[in-house]
C-alpha cells in the first residue's frame, strides 16, 4: 500500500519527508556519484521539492521507507526542461503543457520476485498516472537513466522516447514520456491485479490520534486486496549498492535503448485516417 503525501496532509509525514531527503542523498550522490547539492544534515532537496511536490511512499515491516518518488506537475517549471532541455529532440514541442506531471528522484529499495512484491512495486509505478488523470492530464514526462527505462516498460509503463540518450555526467540519461491515459491505467491494474487505486491519502484529523502506519493498517483491515499490498515480513529490502554504477556500460545502455525504440508505443493521432 502507497501513502501519498502532499501539501494538505505532509504534516502527518514530516519525519519520512526528511527520511526520503537523506536515503535519496545516500543513493544518489554516496552511491551513484551525483554532483548534486547536499543540505547540512545529509538531506538532498531541490527547487522542486515545494508545496507543489507530491511524494510516494511505501514502508516495510519496521516502517522505514522502502519505496519512494516525487511526483509534480510540470506547467510551470521541470527538472527536464529546466535542466535536460538538451535531450529532447530538435523540434519536438514543448512536452510540459498544461496537464502534464513530471516524475523524478524515484527509489526502490524492495526487491523479491514474489507476486506480492511485483504488485507493490506496481503500485509505486501506477500512483503518478493515477494522480495525473485525476487531475485532468493524460501523461507524464521524465528523464532517466538509459538501462531503467526497458525495466519501467516491463513494469507496465507506455513510454514514448523525447529524444536520443545523452550524457549527463555521472551516466547515460534519456527523455521521455509516459502515458497516463485511462487504457494506461487499467492495464497496469489488470496486469498486477491491483484494486482500483493503487494508494491511499491519509488526511489530518485532530480527533485521530494513531500514526500513519496504524491508519493504514486499519484500512488493510478492511479489504483483502488492500492487505495483500502490505509489507510483508520476508520482504527483502536492498542496500544502495555501488554496483549500480558499474552496470551502467556503452554496450548496456545500447541494448536498453534497442529495446525501448522496440517497445516504445506510439500515441493516436486525432483526425489522422489510415
Amino acid at each position: 500500500m502507497l501513502h501519498v503525501v502532499n501539501s494538505e496532509n505532509r504534516v502527518l509525514y514530516e519525519r519520512e519527508i526528511e527520511e526520503f531527503y537523506r536515503l535519496r542523498k545516500a543513493v544518489f550522490v554516496d552511491e551513484l556519484g551525483w554532483n548534486i547539492p547536499v543540505r547540512d544534515g545529509g538531506q538532498e532537496v531541490d527547487q522542486y521539492d515545494d508545496d507543489r511536490a507530491v511524494y510516494g511512499f511505501s514502508f516495510d515491516v519496521d516502517r522505514q521507507l522502502t519505496m519512494a518518488c516525487r511526483y509534480r506537475p510540470a506547467d510551470d517549471r521541470s527538472l527536464l526542461m529546466d535542466i535536460f532541455a538538451h535531450a529532447i529532440a530538435p523540434g519536438t514541442p514543448d512536452p510540459t503543457t498544461d496537464g502534464v506531471w513530471e516524475i523524478t528522484r524515484g527509489i526502490c529499495l524492495e526487491s523479491g520476485g514474489a507476486r506480492h512484491n511485483q504488485r507493490r512495486r506496481a503500485c509505486q509505478m501506477i500512483t503518478p498516472l493515477e494522480l495525473t488523470r485525476a487531475a485532468g492530464g493524460t501523461k507524464c514526462v521524465a528523464f532517466a537513466e538509459v538501462r531503467l527505462l526497458p525495466l519501467f516498460i516491463q513494469m507496465g509503463w507506455r513510454v514514448k522516447l523525447l529524444g536520443d540518450p545523452v550524457d549527463f555526467g555521472e551516466g547515460t540519461g534519456i527523455a521521455f514520456e509516459i502515458d497516463a491515459s485511462d487504457f494506461a491505467i487499467a492495464k497496469i491494474r489488470r496486469d498486477f491485479d491491483l484494486p482500483e487505486q493503487g494508494h491511499i491519502v491519509l488526511m489530518p484529523d485532530p480527533h485521530d490520534t494513531r500514526s500513519i502506519h496504524e491508519r493504514a493498517d486499519a484500512i488493510a483491515l478492511s479489504s483483502a486486496l488492500s492487505a495483500s499490498l502490505m509489507p510483508q515480513d520476508n520482504d527483502a529490502r536492498e542496500v544502495a549498492q555501488s554496483i549500480m554504477r558499474t552496470v551502467s556500460n556503452p554496450k548496456l545502455n545500447k541494448r536498453a535503448f534497442d529495446y525501448v525504440r522496440r517497445n516504445q508505443y506510439e500515441p493516436a493521432t486525432a483526425g489522422v485516417v489510415a
